[in-house]
């Protein structure tokens, strides 16, 4: 969960003296906008703080999620179905139901004490409401679903949840029924294998401990027995996974041994070192072999006979990244998924013929390390290109109907804020915590030129944050603006800085030019608008002198045509953008709710009507319009990009 809070303070209207109604100012309207938004397709996958949640329905489809949404992924055409809005918060678990159709997903409790709650849908109908959607216990005991597990029958779903005591819970789902709960372990439970052959019983993994379940239908209790380590090294189990009938469990462990169990016992029998960190992730197919997901990147793949445990290994590749999730296509295929939300495809990787061929599906910004995203701009010439930055240091160039990325660049040691296209669409002005900026060029990434961060005395702040970067329309200059609380205003072809403006007491954090490139308008953090003359470079006090004033963009969240954005509850802060579509009739906002919200231009009124849309999980950073197809919003700490079609 991102900056969400619960929305207590009360708008601050101070700013209302600051507002200018312009001349010719287009007439306040009660209504709700004729258009509304669908969502379109998610770039992000969340790997953050789970595991084994990545499945392949068949050959071309694959089921994951992001923020607060489900989605249903055709790798051949990249096209998106999504289960969307019975999720209040982030889903931080999900599994997949012996028939391969059926989807269960657990999220973690609101700020409001929603949930945590479990939704079992249809991957073949996405769209349509749960087949069952249930509330597990007080949310503020309770605080997630940490991982869920099918019985083989499909008739039970066991959830673990986030208590003090990581119960484990088991319910006839259909019937939303609970039939029992005991506590799991004082240590956190990390991952639940249901038997292949017998419904009625599991196991569960996790900090140095394994224990063996059964459930007694008839007396609706839970029999335990803890797994014994015999001469294994007592250490944590990541993940679990039966083979052949269930007699043998192969486990695997944070050291990156392949723990061999008999099931029967609850005895450790075997142990493989696999010469690789921890196992992360494991699946099995018994046509395919045993394929094991390292920490380090690599991945194993071994022949197993299932009536001891005892492997062989057949090959292994390296993919770079973290392995989080494994699961076989019915043709062979690894998709594997990695802490980077990244996934892959490794054709073929069977233990007959393996093949060690890696294709990338798509690569997506990072929150492995609790990286934000900040940093969007759409191309002003193509209406089929944004761009993105984040914390993670890379700047994305994506192709809204190819679904997929264009253009890549990382750079290194930089947290990335904020980013802008010039106005023919060429370059690219990138501004980072460091305060350092980077020109980029579109076509091929490639950096023009590193403008360092100046630190003059004047400055008395420590953090140098470059919160917002654009350039004129004219294409001559562009101004950051930055937690130093001034706005430095460079020439766009010889990147020099030409002037500094400076009169806001607090973090600069949106700005406009004006059609004509003369005028310049700010809002701060502290909720305060400054205007100023961007050729002579003072501030503008007269507010009659910008009265004619045509705004080339609007994304402050202050101002005549946005007075009326917040809801009753809302503090200054809570919005933390605003866009206006290029044919005035739109405005878009992202606030700290997890919204996206439609209104009419302008939202002059209070309690003006709007469209509302869900399915981020933090707070919403940032929003833009692309021409008149798209609205591209970017959720903090989900670190996922939502786009959204706009239907007319």
């Amino acid at each position: 969960m991102g900056k969400k809070y619960e929305i207590v303070e009360k708008v601050n209207r101070a700013w209302a003296g600051a507002i200018v109604k312009p001349d010719n100012a287009p007439s306040a309207t009660n209504k709700i906008p004729l258009q509304s938004l669908a969502l379109d397709h998610v770039y992000g996958y969340r790997t953050r703080d789970t595991r084994d949640n990545l499945f392949a329905l068949n050959s071309d489809t694959i089921v994951y999620h992001a923020a607060s949404v489900g989605i249903v992924h055709n790798i051949k055409t990249g096209i998106q179905r999504f289960f969307n809005g019975s999720h209040a918060d982030d889903i931080l678990c999900l599994t997949c139901h012996p028939n391969k159709r059926y989807i269960a997903t657990g999220d973690i409790v609101s700020i409001n004490s929603e949930g945590p709650c479990v939704a079992v849908w249809d991957a073949a109908a996405p769209e349509s409401a749960p087949l069952v959607l249930f509330k597990i216990g007080d949310g503020k005991i309770m605080r997630n679903v940490s991982c869920m597990g099918f019985s083989c029958d499909g008739k039970y779903l066991i959830a673990i949840t986030g208590d003090n005591y990581h119960s484990v819970r088991i319910y006839d789902w259909k019937a939303k029924t609970l039939l029992c709960t005991e506590k799991g372990h004082s240590d956190k439970i990390l991952d639940i294998e249901n038997h292949p052959s017998d419904p009625n019983s599991f196991v569960t993994v996790g900090v140095k401990h394994i224990k063996f379940w059964k459930f007694d239908s008839a007396t609706k209790r839970f029999t335990t027995k803890k797994g014994l380590f015999g001469k294994a090294k007592i250490q944590t189990i990541l993940c679990p996974l039966y083979i052949g009938k269930g007699d043998i469990l192969l486990t695997g462990t944070y050291g990156g041994e392949i723990y061999i169990w008999n099931t029967k016992t609850g005895e450790a029998v075997g142990i493989l070192n696999s010469g690789h960190s921890s196992i992360y992730g494991i699946t099995y197919n018994p046509q395919f072999g045993l394929a094991c997901g390292h920490r380090d990147g690599f991945i194993t793949l071994y022949d197993v006979n299932e009536s001891n445990g005892k492997m062989k290994k057949i090959t292994e590749v390296n993919v770079g990244l973290s392995v989080k999730s494994l699961d076989y296509t019915p043709d062979g295929n690894l998709i594997v998924g990695t802490a980077e939300s990244v996934i892959f495809m490794i054709r073929n990787f069977s233990k007959s013929n393996p093949h060690t061929n890696i294709e990338l599906l798509f690569e997506n910004h990072s929150a492995a390390k609790m990286e934000e995203l900040w940093g969007l701009d759409g191309n002003p010439n193509n209406e089929n290109e944004f761009v993105t930055c984040s914390d993670d240091g890379a700047v994305i160039v994506w192709d809204t109907e190819k679904y997929k990325q264009k253009r890549r660049i990382n750079i290194q040691n930089e947290k990335l804020r904020a980013v802008s296209f010039s106005p023919d669409g060429k370059k690219l002005f990138v501004g980072s915590v460091s305060g350092n900026i980077y020109i980029l060029n579109t076509s091929d990434l490639s950096v023009i030129k590193t403008i360092p961060y100046e630190k003059r005395s004047f400055i008395k702040s420590n953090e140098h944050d470059i919160t917002v970067i654009k350039c004129s329309p004219d294409g001559g200059r562009f101004a950051a603006g930055n937690r130093d609380c001034v706005i430095n205003i460079y020439s766009a072809n010889s990147y020099k800085r030409v002037g500094t403006l400076t009169g806001h007491s607090s973090t600069v954090v949106h700005l406009d030019w004006s059609v004509d490139s003369k005028y310049i308008q700010s809002d701060s953090s502290d909720c305060e608008i400054l205007y100023w003359n961007a050729v002579d470079l003072v501030q503008v006090t007269k507010l009659d002198e910008l009265k004619s004033v045509r705004w080339f963009t609007w994304s402050l969240i202050l101002g005549w045509p946005v007075q009326g954005i917040w809801e009753d509850g809302w503090g200054n802060s809570t919005i933390n953008a605003v866009a206006r579509d290029k044919r005035e009739k739109l405005i878009a906002t992202a606030d700290d709710t997890s919204q996206v919200r439609l209104f009419s231009y302008p939202v002059a009124l209070d309690k003006q009507p709007c469209r509302k849309y869900t399915g981020h999980s933090s707070h919403v950073t940032n929003v833009i319009f692309l021409g008149n197809k798209y609205v591209i919003s970017t959720g903090g700490m989900d670190a996922s990009i939502f786009q959204w079609k706009i239907v007319e």
